[in-house]
């Protein structure tokens, strides 16, 4: 049995999974961390699954009736694998493809003002005030404190490692990583790059190759993602495409993305 079909069988016993149309799927409740809207996850469902009309039309009728309290409907697809309207992205898994890694700039050299070191404890208020913006800028109108519980666990994750950008000594951004995720529904290992921030727009593009490249290097022998969130409002939505098409074009790929569908 693979990791997927273990996590089908564990999904089956729990009472999670249901068929539509010959396809299987996994949902369960889920409410937003940051939106606190009441949705269904559905974490898994049969690769056919996404491009039969009939059985996505389906299995929306299916969640919203067995969970009346959700508002809407998460559905994890593999690839890059675009859904129809009213269906929207949501959240966007990108993959980093290692073999660009030798035209990537390295730290300390990746031109004659940017350096990159790794954090240390003297370091942590700043990270924590970098993570702090970035979830607001990801989730605008919503509450983002200092004291969130979704900054608070990438500050206190064993796994993280966070890198500073600086000129001449003064820090500029931050690309943080978590470097021992596990994907639930395949098993496989992984390494997160849950933020990259720089405050300096004119070293902002060489700042943020470099703190890639440090993530790179510092994730070697897993898989190393990042994620896009795409907000609701218009011009955030507009600039979170246009930041994953430039991602796209620089060495990373659609590893998989959540699309949300509201009632």
């Amino acid at each position: 049995m693979n990791t997927t079909d273990d996590y089908l069988e564990r999904a089956r016993r729990a009472g999670l999974m249901d068929e539509v149309r010959g396809h299987r799927y996994v949902a369960d409740q889920y409410d937003d961390p940051f939106t606190a809207r009441p949705q269904v996850l559905v974490e898994y469902c049969d690769p056919e699954l996404p491009g039969d009309a009939e059985a996505l039309g389906e299995l929306c009728d299916r969640v919203r009736k067995r969970h009346t309290a959700a508002e809407a409907v998460l559905l994890r697809v593999p690839g890059g694998v675009p859904l129809p309207e009213p269906w929207r992205p949501r959240l966007t898994y990108i993959r980093h493809d290692r073999r660009t890694d030798a035209t990537a700039p390295r730290p300390g050299s990746p031109g004659p003002a940017v350096g990159v070191r790794p954090a240390t404890p003297d370091d942590d208020a700043r990270v924590h005030a970098w993570l702090v913006r970035a979830y607001r800028n990801a989730y605008p109108g919503q509450e983002v404190d200092a004291q969130h519980d979704g900054v608070k666990a990438v500050l206190a994750d064993p796994g993280r490692r966070s890198f500073i950008a600086h000129i001449a000594g003064a820090p500029i951004g931050h690309g943080t990583v978590l470097t021992d995720e596990r994907d639930e529904v395949t098993g496989e290992a992984f390494a997160e790059l849950v933020d990259i921030l720089v405050d300096d727009a004119e070293h902002r593009r060489e700042a943020t190759s470099a703190l890639v490249a440090a993530a790179v290097r510092a994730t070697a022998g897993r898989r190393l993602c990042g994620h896009v969130v795409h907000p609701h409002e218009p011009e955030p939505a507009r600039h979170a495409d246009m930041v994953l098409q430039t991602l796209l074009r620089s060495g990373w790929s659609v590893d998989h993305a959540f699309w949300e569908r509201t009632w």
